[in-house]
């Protein structure tokens, strides 16, 4: 019972913690995606289906809660990000690290693209060098809160549940 909770409740917090901090955060109206770092530890830990919920229903109370955005792409993007990181749970020691590594943030860098793209696809058409200078921001303004995380809990640590 309490394994089933705990994640509910960190996910909880992240989108809590998302929210809250959101004001403090933003540069050029963009901020750090907690909720999708919360859904890749999660996925690595407990799966691609785990990650496909956590990512949808994350996804859609973030859409509910914020003003502005377009309705259910943060959960389409959020599952799909959920499952592909979800099919490297257990991975890291019969792939190269770098293999792994660049599997799972190439996957985090799609999921980037598909929201940026959606979000400012007239950015894109009008200006693409802005286009793509938001996407990269996007993805390393997260990418810098991962890696902090990193150093606390290394996502080559983060082993499937034992059966």
């Amino acid at each position: 019972m309490v394994n089933r909770a705990l994640p509910f409740l960190i996910g909880l917090a992240a989108l809590f913690l998302q929210m809250m901090l959101s004001d403090f955060l933003t540069i050029r109206g963009l901020r750090p995606d907690f909720v999708l770092i919360f859904v890749v530890y999660l996925s690595f830990r407990w799966g691609s289906l785990a990650g496909i919920i956590a990512g949808f229903s994350l996804g859609l109370v973030e859409d509910f809660l914020s003003a502005g955005s377009l309705m259910g792409l943060a959960p389409l993007t959020k599952s799909i990000t959920g499952f592909l990181v979800g099919r490297l749970q257990g991975r890291y020691n019969r792939m190269s690290p770098i293999t792994f590594h660049a599997a799972w943030v190439g996957i985090m860098m799609v999921h980037f693209f598909i929201f940026i793209y959606v979000n400012y696809q007239s950015v894109y058409v009008t200006n693409p060098g802005i286009f793509w200078q938001t996407y990269i921001f996007a993805a390393v303004y997260t990418f810098i809160f991962i890696g902090i995380l990193q150093m606390i809990i290394p996502l080559s640590k983060v082993k499937p549940p034992p059966k």
